[in-house]
């Protein structure tokens, strides 16, 4: 992966971006950041994770948030969907990765303005920043193949393939605890089935939510269902 400086592009307008970076890896957001230099960008913060990015949203009003979509706790793609819920005026890009179709379509499912594979980050990401902030879309022409293939699936299909990529996100316990609630079985119930303590369950369940991006076990319930209950492979 290589990320060259790219030099300041020909934009006219006066309003200069202000960006917030996302990404759990520093080298990644350092990486961004020498992408970044010399173009008309001011850069106002980095975040680490989906939780952090929504605060510093909230304290930096950043017009572009790059964000990654595969981090701990919060995803990037329960992020973006809290941060457009803000109506702050942030437009988010996602930096994503070739291969992961169905992350894109889940990222404009929840707001996203752009798509930037982090392998061509050199050559797209200044342009991305810039046309989006004017109020435009912008998918990388690296990224458009992936996004064609995932709008012209059934809806079923897309259905199916959002819920299972959500679910990824979840450590084995917390997928096996969401299959579960999937069966309506309550937290008692749960506890007593895991050899564990309601409490542990209450902070398991917490944790899923965030991380789904979802706001009551109904919501967990349903995505289960979407995926078909397909098991998590242990990692």
């Amino acid at each position: 992966m290589t990320y060259d400086p790219l030099p300041p592009g020909d934009f006219t307008e006066d309003h200069v971006p202000r960006v917030l970076i996302v990404d759990d890896d520093p080298m990644v957001r350092q990486q961004v950041r020498l992408v970044l230099r010399g173009t008309r960008a001011e850069i106002v913060g980095e975040a680490a994770d989906g939780a952090a990015a929504v605060h510093k949203v909230k304290a930096a009003r950043p017009d572009i948030v790059l964000m990654d979509i595969s981090m701990p706790g919060m995803s990037g793609i329960a992020a973006t969907r809290a941060i457009c819920a803000l109506s702050t005026g942030a437009r988010v890009i996602a930096l994503t990765a070739l291969g992961d179709d169905a992350s894109l379509m889940q990222m404009l499912q929840a707001g996203a303005h752009g798509f930037v594979p982090k392998e061509y980050a050199g050559e797209d990401l200044a342009t991305a920043v810039h046309r989006v902030s004017r109020g435009e879309g912008y998918v990388s022409p690296h990224s458009q193949h992936q996004l064609f293939s995932q709008l012209t699936r059934g809806p079923v299909d897309r259905a199916r393939d959002d819920a299972r990529s959500r679910l990824t996100a979840l450590s084995t316990r917390e997928h096996e605890v969401a299959q579960m609630v999937a069966t309506g079985a309550k937290t008692a119930v749960i506890a007593k089935e895991l050899f564990v303590s309601e409490s542990t369950i209450k902070s398991q369940l917490d944790s899923i939510r965030a991380k789904l991006g979802v706001s009551s076990r109904e919501e967990i319930a349903v995505l289960v269902e979407r995926a078909g209950h397909q098991k998590r492979e242990e990692t």
